[in-house]
């Protein structure tokens, strides 16, 4: 939700930006498809243009009505007056539409989730928690294992249920530190199971993990995670 209200700030943002300027510009450069950069004042006015383009597109709003966005952007460079919804209710709209849609694909991807857990749990490679975690040891050690008040030292590498690797200290070349207490509880739990020297690969569900809130930009709602984690060393405090 945080993620989604910086959006509708910006787009405000934006818009208003737009509105400020130079009002000379108008219907004669409607649908101008065309046009050059021949001066820094069009390369910010470009960028200004790509970076409302660019939120909308991440806001992953399907069949946006590009003609209204355009509409909206002439009016707002016209000035306030001319506005057919004010920011403050445009605001309003947008945060609902956004609240909805945001419910939506987090059910339909709780929904996905569950269905993915569902099939790997039949996998006998995997053992099963109480709470539904999956893991199996690539390789075992024999040291001591963690609890959940101890830092611990772990290279790891996660990635989604499609393959994308999202977080890695392998290609960062550098060893992960922390509290146990201080990461999802997906990884407080599994490296509980772990003694030190071991390898192992969990299948985290979004309850464990990032939730319904994900972790934007590279965790989407009620995503299931997949991590690779080698525990290296129990840290003193």
């Amino acid at each position: 939700m945080i993620n989604i209200m910086k959006k509708i700030s910006f787009f405000a943002a934006i818009l208003l930006m737009i509105g400020s300027a130079a009002c000379a510009q108008k219907s004669d450069k409607r649908g101008n498809s065309k046009a050059e950069m021949a001066n820094e004042i069009d390369s910010v006015s470009y960028v200004f243009g790509a970076s409302l383009g660019q939120n909308i597109r991440q806001a992953n709003i399907d069949d946006v009505n590009q003609d209204m966005v355009m509409q909206g952007f002439l009016d707002a460079m016209e000035g306030d007056e001319s506005m057919k919804i004010d920011m403050e209710k445009g605001n309003q709209i947008v945060r609902s539409f956004m609240m909805r849609e945001q419910e939506k694909q987090a059910a339909a991807s709780l929904e996905k989730a569950d269905s993915y857990m569902e099939e790997q749990s039949k996998n006998s490679d995997y053992s099963q928690t109480g709470s539904g975690l999956l893991y199996k040891f690539i390789e075992k050690g024999s040291g001591d294992m963690p609890t959940a008040s101890d830092k611990v030292k772990v290279h790891y590498e996660g990635k989604t249920t499609e393959g994308t690797v999202f977080d890695s200290s392998y290609e960062r070349g550098n060893p992960a530190e922390f509290p146990l207490n201080r990461v999802i509880p997906g990884w407080t739990e599994v490296l509980q199971l772990m003694p030190v020297g071991s390898t192992l690969e969990a299948v985290i569900p979004p309850g464990l993990a990032y939730g319904e809130r994900g972790s934007p930009p590279n965790i989407g709602p009620n995503e299931v995670l997949i991590f690779k984690i080698e525990l290296i060393d129990i840290l003193e405090e």
